[in-house]
């Protein structure tokens, strides 16, 4: 049982904690709170890097959900994102934060008063004895590491057509830096080139759309992102074995070949560089990009509003990046900018951007040969 308030005496504030703002939300947090990385396994945390993934979360609140929708912050640390949910979306909602540390749900009550928010409720349950209570409109996971644990359970607790939403902070395992613990946590074969970060978030998607597909669930991706030191989704939840099974047929593998570049199938792979299964499908629904871009306002950060940039210019583009150092490498030529290559693929008629996943990749349509072409010209 959730303990109650009166009972426990108040950690925060004080000489190891300080008040802060951040966008309208006002919040008490650690003193020590300026790491750039993941949290630890014990701290009440808050990460201030951490501010743009709590920026689009806001975002997507004002764009997706519905008045009077039930959301669970299910592992709230200091409770900033589902405070900030709550104060800036414009949206009537019931927030509900939890955090089983008891310093934590300490700070998260006090930021309740601090934001005069009492009808936000607060808990330190356990993430099973919690979901076991009741279903939610919303359901957000914000662990240290992986996720995935806890996806099975919050996959159910969530109403139909409602939103999961997922952060991943291992990227080291789905990048290709620990292939065994990718292998064992997400089912899935890493590939370590340029497209790393792209081929972990689509591994990470393709494993909880699989998760989900178990229990005659479809999870839809509205927005995967890589962002920094984390992976970002948010789904849509579908109940039924059609809307499972529809999004199973999203799932495959990836090659690299020398001569051919990237191409994707649903069939097992037979060169040596592949990865896998993983998400073939869209990553970003384009009218939720469109969304989050108008809903922007004073508040939201400029590193925020130039992802989503980033990401609109990726809309409608192939699975899958290449990365202009590792083809030039391949190619024995001269780097061009990322800009200039784009130019130039544009001008042989096919459609090409930059990636958000780092400086030097862009997505094309053009076939392996006028890539090739593009680089061959500096030699």
């Amino acid at each position: 049982m959730s303990k109650a308030p009166e009972k426990r005496k108040s950690r925060a504030p004080g000489p190891q904690f300080k008040r802060i703002i951040e966008g309208r939300t006002k919040l008490i947090i650690p003193s020590g709170s300026t790491d750039s990385g993941p949290a630890s396994r014990t701290s009440a945390f808050y990460n201030p890097v951490m501010s743009g993934n709590r920026d689009v979360a806001v975002l997507f609140t004002r764009v997706v959900a519905e008045k009077g929708w039930s959301i669970l912050d299910a592992l709230g640390g200091t409770g900033a994102k589902g405070l900030r949910m709550a104060v800036e979306s414009d949206v009537d909602l019931t927030m509900h934060i939890n955090d089983m540390n008891p310093l934590a749900y300490d700070i998260i009550r006090q930021n309740i008063e601090l934001n005069g928010l009492g009808e936000v409720q607060a808990s330190d349950m356990d993430f099973s004895d919690l979901l076991r209570r009741k279903k939610y409109d919303w359901i957000e996971i914000d662990p240290y590491g992986s996720p995935i644990k806890f996806v099975d359970l919050a996959v159910r607790r969530v109403r139909k057509n409602g939103i999961l939403s997922i952060t991943a902070t291992d990227t080291a395992p789905l990048c290709g830096a620990n292939p065994n613990t990718c292998r064992r946590r997400y089912m899935a074969r890493p590939l370590k080139l340029g497209a790393k970060h792209e081929t972990g978030l689509r591994i990470l998607v393709g494993n909880v759309v699989k998760r989900a597909a178990v229990h005659d669930i479809g999870l839809c991706p509205l927005l995967s992102y890589y962002q920094g030191h984390f992976f970002r989704a948010y789904f849509r939840v579908t109940k039924g074995v059609r809307a499972a099974d529809e999004q199973l047929g999203s799932i495959g593998f990836i090659e690299w070949e020398d001569e051919e570049g990237f191409s994707s199938s649903r069939e097992f792979p037979t060169s040596e560089y592949w990865a896998g299964p993983l998400w073939l499908g869209g990553l970003k629904d384009p009218g939720i990009v469109t969304g989050l871009m108008d809903a922007c306002d004073e508040t939201i950060g400029k590193d925020t509003r130039k992802l989503l940039q980033t990401l609109q210019e990726e809309l409608d583009r192939p699975p899958f990046h290449y990365h202009i150092d590792e083809l030039a490498r391949l190619f024995r030529s001269e780097p061009p900018k990322t800009a200039e290559c784009v130019e130039r693929l544009k001008e042989l008629g096919a459609r090409a951007s930059t990636v958000h996943f780092n400086t030097k990749g862009f997505k094309t349509d053009a076939p392996f040969r006028d890539i090739r072409e593009v680089f061959s010209s500096r030699k």
